[in-house]
């Protein structure tokens, strides 16, 4: 996941139904990393605002700016690399197609969007009964028994990360209303604008008290990443005596399964992460209608998304 300007991304939602499906109409071989070595493996939550400066990069992607979480993507890379080769269909969603077309990709997620919560309830039976077709009765008995403990821990964890993550983003918030009722009142000059003497140091006061703010809510949003990987480890843990055993698509399936944990910590933990890193690498502002912050980088500028829903998934783990 990436502060990005530049097309939607799938949502998380969406990601489950692409790993969940891994398993349908392929085989392979016994995976070398289980679920919880890839957990384990996971990089370390920043611990300060510095620290999260050195972890985010800004940089280009096809042209456009974005900011980087590097250890994060080379993490994703290897999620897919040891689980997933997509393929088949559910619901009458291409998964290969959308795991390889952004384009196919961003209808998917819209298609998710507006679907009920008892339609993607319906969409996830579909695609674990695909999952489960192919692999061995051990391995889908295991993965029928635990959708209610994976519901209920996967909902534990949501809950548990978005309230640390939100409790900062109103804060964040509340400091860009704050500011920008201020630039309002600054002196104007002859076209209308906010003179830059009096909305330059805004901007500079604004960034440092976004990034007091980040300093502060690191360590509660470290704690509660510890908590949820520890929630996510007791269900991994369920699986461990399978992993050694299953192969073909039983082991697709059994990773699958694995990897939705994963990936779902991943996303928060680069949430965390880039938002940190904004605030380590953000400029002074400047005035273009609003006060912005915003980092500079050689494609141009990436701009702090508040209330920008261009920024996808993004929005639901903290960024906003």
């Amino acid at each position: 996941m990436r502060i990005r300007l530049g097309p939607l991304t799938t949502t998380l939602f969406a990601l489950s139904v692409l790993m969940a499906l891994a398993a349908v109409r392929i085989a392979v071989a016994a995976p070398q990393s289980d679920p919880i070595q890839v957990l384990n493996s996971f990089p370390p939550t920043p611990a300060n605002v510095a620290s999260a400066g050195m972890a985010t990069q800004a940089g280009t992607d096809s042209g456009s700016p974005v900011l980087i979480a590097a250890a994060y993507d080379a993490l994703n890379v290897s999620i897919k690399a040891t689980a997933f080769n997509p393929a088949g269909s559910v619901g009458g969603i291409d998964i290969s197609r959308a795991s390889s077309d952004p384009a196919y990709a961003a209808q998917v997620q819209a298609r998710m969007q507006s679907m009920s919560m008892a339609e993607k309830m319906a969409m996830a039976s579909q695609m674990q009964s695909a999952a489960a077709s192919g692999s061995s009765p051990a391995v889908a008995a295991f993965v029928g028994r635990q959708r209610p403990a994976d519901i209920a821990a996967q909902q534990k964890i949501r809950t548990l990360l978005d309230g640390a993550l939100t409790s900062a983003g109103a804060k964040h918030r509340a400091i860009d209303d704050a500011l920008n009722a201020s630039a309002k009142a600054c002196p104007q000059d002859k076209t209308g604008w906010p003179l830059a003497s009096c909305t330059g140091p805004l901007g500079v006061k604004s960034i440092a008290q976004h990034r007091a703010v980040e300093e502060a809510a690191l360590a509660s949003e470290g704690q509660a990443l510890v908590q949820a990987k520890a929630i996510a480890m007791v269900e991994l843990s369920k699986g461990r005596d399978l992993y050694a055993q299953a192969s073909g698509p039983s082991g697709a399936s059994l990773m699958a399964w694995g990897m939705t944990y994963v990936q779902l910590l991943s996303d928060y933990g680069k949430a965390i992460t880039l938002r940190a890193g904004f605030w380590a690498h953000a400029d002074a502002s400047k005035y273009t209608g609003m006060v912005t912050d915003y980092i500079h980088s050689p494609g141009g500028e990436i701009y702090w998304p508040l209330g920008n829903s261009a920024y996808g998934p993004q929005v639901g783990v903290g960024l906003r």
